[in-house]
């Protein structure tokens, strides 16, 4: 799908590409494989030079509380597929950068720095303000956005250096947060809501109620879009040094794990909290990363199936099944215990 690997652009906003999605499907002729043609016999054509196109998002993937469903942003809507048959159900307008574990929240950009959460109907639920307005050509000044666990807060960051956490139920400002001038390109908050954890120049982690610095993860750096606390809490997960993934102890977020020589695209933990599914920005491989007391103790399984870099990755909720995703593929589920495919979702039709 994309001619050079991209590097510097995984530490922009997802909220760029999904602006940009509308421009781009009106004037490259997309394409979803070499052959011209998808996974399920759709005729595609090819992309007019090298304008790259994506027919799903690839940095954005959830699945429904009870695993029936899996969604991700496409380039015209907001797809979603059957999960245990990966057949595409329907797509809706709109696009999203962050929702709720239970989906019954979802959060998108509106004009200029604001931030839109709207229910399970669509309906416009609040709009929040805040962070500041720069003058973005086809994209968007906020640079991340994340919803807590109990869908009761939601944080956005944009190019200043600002991290803004709102009520939902009023739209308050709970904690205005200044993370050094380095925009974050990733937020994430803890299992119960009380810290929050910004990338940006390091992973730094942030009190929620007073919005004060409280850790800066030992030897983090670069930025990425993968960012994650473990289900249980033990661990927070992101870009260490040279942008390899990393894994600290929240006790004291010293680090205690880490894949060299990788590059960070993204990651999740699986509902144990044992493993993480990791994306790389150097090849085409999922890997899952179990982590064990030590370095030596945590093996790493390669999942080969995807054409290009993928990025989003997400677990089942019981643990047996990943999703990842990447632009031309599309969604990918995988056999967690063996490392196999299960399905390869049906693609949208351009």
């Amino acid at each position: 799908m994309r001619s050079t690997p991209r590097r510097a652009a995984y530490a922009s906003a997802l909220v760029g590409l999904l602006v940009a999605a509308s421009t781009l499907a009106g004037c490259a002729d997309g394409s979803s494989g070499d052959d011209g043609g998808d996974s399920n016999g759709t005729e595609q054509s090819e992309p007019a030079g090298d304008v790259p196109f994506s027919l799903v998002l690839p940095d954005q993937l959830w699945v429904s509380a009870d695993g029936s469903e899996v969604l991700a942003d496409c380039a015209g809507g907001i797809c979603r597929w059957d999960a245990a048959e990966g057949t595409l159900q329907q797509v809706d307008d709109g696009s999203h950068v962050a929702v709720s574990p239970d989906w019954s929240l979802f959060a998108s950009v509106g004009d200029g720095a604001t931030v839109v959460l709207t229910d399970e109907s669509g309906e416009v639920v609040r709009e929040l303000t805040g962070l500041h307005d720069e003058d973005v050509v086809d994209a968007s000044p906020v640079r991340a956005v994340a919803l807590s666990p109990d869908g009761t807060l939601v944080a956005g960051a944009d190019m200043d250096g600002q991290v803004i956490v709102w009520s939902v139920e009023d739209g308050a400002e709970v904690a205005a947060i200044e993370t050094g001038g380095d925009d974050a390109s990733a937020l994430a908050f803890s299992p119960d809501g009380e810290l929050l954890a910004a990338a940006s120049d390091q992973v730094r982690v942030y009190a929620v109620d007073s919005g004060d610095a409280v850790a800066t993860a030992e030897g983090s750096g670069s930025t990425a879009f993968g960012l994650a606390w473990s289900p249980n809490g033990r661990w927070l997960a992101g870009p260490g040094t040279d942008g390899a993934p990393t894994v600290w102890e929240t006790d004291d977020f010293a680090q205690v794990d880490q894949l060299p020589e990788r590059q960070l695209r993204d990651l999740a933990f699986a509902p144990g909290s044992d493993t993480l599914a990791v994306t790389d920005t150097k090849d085409d491989v999922v890997r899952l990363w179990s982590l064990g007391e030590s370095a030596s103790e945590s093996p790493v399984r390669e999942l080969v199936g995807h054409s290009d870099e993928p990025g989003a990755v997400v677990f089942s909720p019981d643990g047996r099944t990943l999703f990842s995703v990447e632009g031309s593929d599309g969604v990918i589920s995988w056999e967690v215990r063996t490392g196999a495919i299960r399905d390869r979702f049906e693609l949208p039709k351009r």
